[in-house]
């Protein structure tokens, strides 16, 4: 069985993972504290990490300089999570084995594809279209869903009210359901069921305190024919359930709490961006962006293909995003500011344009650096390239680890 090691992560979000993983056959382990991490990983010997960068800097350092310093866990493949921070110091952190780097709000599709592919394992994603979000007023939490029912998003929100009821230290919370935007059938039967046990699972959530708002016959059908839910309301008229909700002890009237929580969208914007349910859908895009997630991208100038295939599968090896460009011409038509953390450049290909494109980049502070790879040991050749502004030249071929390891330094040196 594939196991997984989970670091420093948000209790939430871990715990999301972990029943996500648990549920695809694969074996999950956790850790919170930078020594109570080493510790399981050279005990468990994990087929990947997921670590969120929580832990202080010098205790996310020493965590792995040890791992890369053990030969048992060296080659160990980490994917982080963390917050938006320079190309340059996530490149860098390739070194340690991290092959994918997401910022939060993370991109939970494009995040489960990932450890899929890392673990060889297809981990099922239910992509179906859904609009989640939460809020409170008082003692009463409203639940909007939208456009579908996602059962990721679902599962997700059992421990998204779970905190929020914690964090608030809500002793006696009214939850109003509201799917008037849903047209649900039958067909949508165990989504919905899905949906309400999650809400009913907090042990603080009592069935009497719980309001379906729908205009669906389905919805009022399914929950009056099932035991499990005696107590549980289902209708269409909001202010009448908030009358019914709303103690005296909370002066908002029902107009204010119906304009200020309703019509207002204020919700999971306000939460703690871990937790959030986004997927690469929701942002509308129709191609795939392939590069989210990758510790670095690289542009690769050469036209042998076999030797930019070579090179190119040595920097997948590590989650960069790689680009091949047969020609100089192709490259620098195609070429965007700030795309590439690293050019490597064979300035030896009749139309590799080398010497040009080294030239312009010398004259921009804001370029990438540039590792000039060619077959020549030409002395004459070598100090041409380094004055025109390549950051390193390197002889063909490299082994593939020799070529990685001074990339990495080169990048290291960048931040």
């Amino acid at each position: 069985m594939k196991s997984v090691l989970i670091i420093d992560a948000h209790p939430l979000f871990r715990d999301f993972l972990k029943d996500k993983l648990t549920a695809g056959k694969i074996e999950v382990n956790t850790a919170s504290e930078d020594r109570d991490a080493f510790t399981k990983m050279i005990t468990t010997l994990p087929n990947l990490i997921i670590m969120d960068r929580g832990m202080a800097e010098n205790q996310i350092s020493d965590f792995m300089q040890k791992k890369i310093s053990d030969p048992n866990t060296a080659s160990i493949p980490i994917i982080m999570t963390g917050p938006l921070i320079d190309k340059a110091l996530i490149g860098s952190l390739a070194r340690y084995g991290v092959i994918k780097y997401f910022t939060k709000p993370i991109k939970f599709d494009l995040f489960f594809e990932s450890i899929g592919n890392v673990l060889k394992l297809p981990v099922v994603m239910d992509t179906t279209p859904c609009v989640l979000d939460i809020h409170r007023n008082g003692n009463i939490i409203f639940i909007e869903v939208a456009q579908g029912l996602n059962r990721e998003k679902l599962a997700l929100l059992k421990f998204k009210l779970a905190e929020m009821i914690e964090r608030e230290e809500l002793e006696n919370p009214k939850i109003i359901l509201m799917l008037t935007n849903l047209d649900l059938t039958f067909i949508d039967g165990l989504n919905l069921e899905y949906l309400i046990n999650n809400v009913l699972d907090n042990p603080k959530v009592h069935r009497k305190n719980v309001k379906i708002l729908s205009l669906s016959e389905f919805v009022n059908d399914l929950v009056d024919g099932h035991t499990e839910y005696d107590g549980i309301e289902v209708t269409d008229n909001l202010p009448r359930v908030l009358n019914t909700l709303v103690e005296s002890s909370i002066t908002t009237s029902v107009s204010d709490l119906i304009t200020e929580k309703i019509l207002s969208g204020t919700g999971m914007d306000d939460m703690d961006s871990s937790i959030e349910t986004r997927f690469y859908s929701d942002t509308g895009s129709i191609e795939k962006d392939e590069s989210i997630g990758s510790v670095f991208s690289v542009a690769v100038i050469d036209q042998n293909p076999q030797s930019a295939a070579n090179i190119q599968k040595t920097f997948d090896s590590v989650g960069a995003k790689t680009d091949i460009f047969s020609t100089g011409k192709d490259f620098q038509e195609q070429y965007v500011p700030d795309k590439y953390s690293l050019v490597i450049l064979d300035v030896l290909e009749p139309e590799s344009k080398g010497f040009e494109i080294l030239n312009e980049f010398r004259a921009d502070r804001f370029a990438p650096p540039v590792i000039v790879y060619s077959a020549s040991a030409q002395r004459d050749l070598i100090v041409r390239v380094l004055s025109s502004g390549a950051s390193l030249y390197l002889m063909k071929p490299q082994k593939p680890e020799t070529l990685l390891d001074k990339a990495i330094s080169l990048l290291n040196k960048k931040i």
